[in-house]
C-alpha cells in the first residue's frame, strides 16, 4: 500500500508539472490566434494546476490534490464551452479526459465519480443547445479552423503523455516490486543461515557442554559415595571436575566473544607487544595437554623476534587458539613446531604441526564461525569452531590477518600476521568492528533472542567469567 501510494504520489507530481505547462503554451497560442478570453481562461487554470504538485508534496493528501486536478479542468474546458459554442466548442471533447485523468491519478471509484460528473455536464450542455439557448463565440470565425485544429492536435498530444506517463509509472512500479522481491529473497535465505546457525548453536550447547556437566556431576557423585576417601582419590576427582568445568567455560567464553567482537565491544589496544614472552606463556599453557599426547612443542621464537604493534591480551587469545589446534588435530608421538618472520610491515607466527592436513574444502571454511572440518580431534578432544573465526576477526582489527598453509596428508602451518613494533608508533584504542559486521552483528542478536526464546529464558543472560 505505501509503494502504490508513492507511485501515485510521483505520477501527480509529473502529471501535474506537464499539465500546467501544456496549458500555459495552449494559452500562448491562443493569445496569438486573438482569442484573448479562452488564452486568459487556459493560462488561470495552468497556473492552477502547477501549484498542485506543491500540495501534493507539502499534505501528501492525493485525493485533495487529484480532486483539484478533476475540478481545474473540468472548470476551464466547461469555461471554453461557454464562451466557445456550447456542445459545438472544440473543447467539447476534451471532457472525456477528466475521468481518464481521475482514474490514473487515483482510482476506479473517483473515476466514476468525475464520469459521472462529466458525462452531467455534457448532457446539460446538450439540453441548452436542443432548447435553443445560443452561445457566444469570442474568436473570428475564419479561426474556427485553426482553433478546433488547435483544440484536436492538444487532445492527441495530451492523451498520448497520459499513456506514456502511466506506462512509466507502471514500469517503475513492477522494477520497485522486482528488487522488493529480490530483498525478500536474500532475507528469506539470510533467515535459513541464522536459522541453520541456531541449529548448529544449539548442537554445540547440547553436545559441547551436556557432557562435561554430566562428567562433573558423575565424579561429584562419586566422590560423594566414597566413604573415606584418601587425598589421591580427592585429587583425581577433583582434576576430572576442573577439566570438564574448564571446557565448559572455554566453550561459554568463546561464544561470550563472538557477542562482543560482534557488538563492536571488544576494544583493542594497539602498543608494543613481547611475542617472544607471549608465545613462551602460551606454549606453557599447552604443555600438559601435548604431555599426555607425547608431542613435541618446539618454540623457536627468541627473545630477539621483534615486536608486534598490537594488544598482548588479543595476541594471546589468537596464539592459544592456534597452538591449540595444532596439539588437538596432532596425533600421539607428532611434533608441534612456532618460528617467527618479520618484514618491514609485519611479524609473521607461525605453528606447524604433524597433523593430517586439510583439503582445499576444508581450508575454505576454516575461517567461519560453528565449522566442523573433516579431520577429528586425536585425544577426543571437543571443538566449537568458534576459535578460528575469533583469531580472525582479532588479528584483522589489529591490522593484521591470519593464514593457513595445509596439503592433505602433509601437516598444516597456521599463521598470525601482525603489525611489527617500530619506536615512531604510539599506544592507541581500536575498536574491533569492520564495516561488513553489522549484518553479522544483527543475525547474532536475532540468534541469541532466537535461542532464549527456544531455552524459555527470561531477564539477562549475562555470565560472569573469572579474569
Amino acid at each position: 500500500m505505501k509503494e502504490e501510494t508513492l507511485r501515485r504520489g510521483r505520477l501527480q507530481i509529473r502529471f501535474g508539472l506537464f499539465s500546467g505547462f501544456m496549458a500555459l503554451i495552449y494559452s500562448g497560442l491562443l493569445f496569438l490566434l486573438g482569442h484573448h478570453l479562452g488564452g486568459i481562461i487556459f493560462g488561470v487554470a495552468g497556473l492552477a494546476i502547477t501549484q498542485v504538485p506543491w500540495i501534493v508534496r507539502r499534505t501528501g493528501n492525493l485525493a485533495l490534490s487529484g480532486h483539484l486536478y478533476g475540478g481545474t479542468i473540468l472548470l476551464a474546458i466547461t469555461s471554453l464551452c461557454v464562451i466557445d459554442g456550447g456542445k459545438e466548442s472544440p473543447m467539447f471533447l476534451w471532457m472525456a479526459s477528466v475521468p481518464i485523468c481521475a482514474l490514473m491519478l487515483m482510482n476506479l471509484r473517483e473515476a466514476i465519480w468525475w464520469g459521472a460528473v462529466c458525462l452531467a455536464t455534457s448532457m446539460a450542455l446538450i439540453y441548452l443547445d436542443m432548447k435553443g439557448v445560443v452561445f457566444p463565440t469570442f474568436f473570428p470565425k475564419y479561426l474556427n479552423s485553426a482553433v478546433g485544429s488547435a483544440s484536436g492536435f492538444g487532445l492527441i498530444i495530451y492523451m498520448t503523455f497520459l499513456a506514456l506517463l502511466f506506462e512509466k509509472s507502471r514500469l517503475e512500479a513492477t522494477l520497485r516490486l522486482q528488487h522488493a522481491s529480490e530483498q525478500l529473497s536474500l532475507a528469506n535465505q539470510e533467515l535459513i543461515n541464522l536459522n541453520r546457525q541456531k541449529n548448529e548453536f544449539l548442537n554445540i550447547a547440547a553436545h559441547d557442554l551436556k557432557n562435561p556437566l554430566s562428567i562433573i556431576c558423575g565424579y561429584a557423585d562419586l566422590l560423594r559415595e566414597i566413604e573415606s576417601p584418601t587425598l589421591e582419590d580427592i585429587q583425581d576427582q577433583a582434576s576430572e571436575i576442573l577439566r570438564s568445568g574448564t571446557h565448559m567455560l572455554g566453550v561459554i567464553r568463546n561464544i561470550l566473544d563472538v557477542r562482543e567482537i560482534e557488538d563492536g565491544h571488544r576494544e583493542l589496544s594497539k602498543e608494543e607487544c613481547s611475542l617472544h614472552q607471549i608465545v613462551s606463556d602460551s606454549v606453557s599453557g599447552f604443555e600438559n595437554l601435548a604431555s599426555r599426547k607425547q608431542i613435541d612443542i618446539i618454540n623457536e621464537v627468541s627473545s630477539e623476534t621483534h615486536s608486534s604493534w598490537a594488544d598482548p591480551g588479543a595476541t594471546r587469545q589468537i596464539l592459544d587458539n592456534l597452538i591449540s589446534n595444532a596439539v588437538i588435530y596432532t596425533p600421539e608421538l607428532g611434533v608441534v613446531r612456532i618460528t617467527a618472520e618479520h618484514t618491514e610491515e609485519e611479524v609473521i607466527i607461525n605453528i606447524t604441526d604433524t597433523g593430517p592436513g586439510l583439503s582445499q574444502e576444508d581450508q575454505d571454511l576454516l575461517w567461519s564461525k560453528f565449522t566442523r572440518l573433516t579431520p577429528r580431534p586425536t585425544g577426543k578432544e571437543h571443538s566449537t569452531g568458534l576459535g578460528l573465526w575469533i583469531a580472525r576477526k582479532l588479528a584483522t582489527g589489529m591490522g593484521g590477518n591470519t593464514f593457513c598453509i595445509s596439503k592433505l596428508g602433509q601437516g598444516s602451518t597456521f599463521g598470525a600476521q601482525l603489525p611489527v613494533w617500530t619506536p615512531n608508533r604510539r599506544t592507541i584504542l581500536v575498536k574491533n568492528r569492520e564495516p561488513g559486521d553489522q549484518p553479522e552483528k544483527a543475525a547474532f542478536d536475532r540468534l541469541i533472542a532466537d535461542i532464549k526464546g527456544t531455552s524459555g529464558e527470561e531477564g539477562s543472560t549475562d555470565i560472569a567469567l573469572p579474569n
